[in-house]
């Protein structure tokens, strides 16, 4: 049984193991030139004292980087469409389960060893394409501020995803029974699950540690949503920040003020009064014009306004060192997640195919 599973399946395996050797020659290739340039030119800045330079540089000459880490994405959705939606619903469109099912294996069995296979070859796929995709970016992840960043790209997380992706694709094409709809809907299904999990889920599987410190408020030229990081984590996931006036009322989130969620003064041409959105006068005097060159005045101006109003910033954060085991943490809710729709799959060959 087994053998026959595979060489039913070999074009599909023997094709994804072609593709995974093509892209890891294009990343030994291309690695090494990676490795060159970031020590060439940013692991020395800081004694030549042009770091801002050097990794303007660096990040110009590897902005095509995210084509790899993205290829980790897609994969487990495309092992999903292309070995798991036809594994069922090929069967049942062309009828040929009718001699697979009448022949000594069992229906169970049949379904359980192709599935096992299946699976176990697309964990295998994304498991080395993760780590070849690791090893190639690991220059321009050192310059990353958090490995969060890059939580879906990296480590265990998209072994998970495949799994997923391919007990949920032999499920749909079992209930639909035709290939290209069951293919479809794997696409929308696993989209959906994988933002439901991310978005949702994954703040919520550690509860986060919370600070309390002074809202200061970014610079003008900063996102509306930068806030001052959390001391002594460099690293940490900021999973969201709750801003506060003096009487403990919600003011902002994640560096905004007020409804509209931005950060900002306003001020009446030729006027040194200004207004700071959302929370009122400001009651010192700001530079006139307000942008200038040189933004040191009015930057000095804005925290001296802020800080007048007493706002404190509760940070909802997740330390660096929690990395790993959130990794396993969302590894374990998809691979249990892949164990309850098999068994659904199992119970409705079983049950409703007749």
């Amino acid at each position: 049984m087994i053998w026959l599973a595979l060489r039913q399946q070999r074009n599909q395996l023997l094709t994804a193991m072609a593709l995974l050797v093509i892209v890891g020659v294009v990343l030994l290739v291309t690695g090494p030139n990676t490795l060159h340039l970031y020590d060439s030119t940013v692991a020395g800045c800081a004694s030549h004292g042009d770091c801002p330079s050097a990794l303007t540089n660096f990040k110009a000459k590897t902005k095509w980087a995210v084509v790899p880490e993205d290829l980790v994405m897609v994969v487990p959705a495309l092992l999903g469409i292309f070995w798991g939606a036809p594994l069922v619903a090929r069967e049942l469109e062309t009828g040929t389960f009718r001699l697979a099912w009448t022949q000594s294996v069992t229906r169970s069995r049949w379904l359980w060893v192709r599935l096992a296979i299946m699976t176990l070859a697309a964990m295998v796929v994304a498991g080395a394409l993760t780590f070849m995709v690791a090893w190639w970016s690991s220059p321009i992840d050192r310059l990353r501020q958090t490995p969060f960043g890059y939580f879906d790209r990296h480590g265990v997380v998209p072994v998970a995803f495949a799994a997923f992706a391919v007990v949920l694709g032999a499920a749909l094409g079992a209930v639909l029974r035709r290939t290209l709809p069951a293919m479809a809907a794997t696409l929308a299904v696993f989209v959906a699950a994988r933002l439901f999990v991310s978005s949702w889920l994954r703040p919520r599987l550690w509860p986060p540690i919370h600070l309390t410190t002074t809202f200061v408020g970014p610079t003008p030229s900063a996102p509306p949503t930068s806030i001052a990081g959390v001391p002594g984590e460099r690293s940490a996931w900021i999973v969201s920040t709750t801003i506060y006036d003096r009487s403990d009322h919600v003011v902002g989130h994640n560096g905004g003020i007020g409804s509209n969620g931005l950060f900002e003064f306003r001020q009446a041409n030729g006027s040194r009064a200004a207004d700071f959105v959302g929370m009122g006068r400001c009651p010192n005097r700001f530079p006139v014009p307000t942008r200038t060159a040189n933004a040191s005045p009015f930057n000095h101006a804005a925290r001296e306004c802020v800080g007048s109003f007493h706002l404190h910033a509760v940070i909802a954060y997740q330390p660096a060192s929690r990395y790993w085991p959130l990794q396993g943490l969302e590894s374990a809710v998809f691979v249990v997640a892949a164990l309850l729709v098999a068994g659904f799959t199992w119970w409705w060959v079983r049950r409703r195919l007749l």
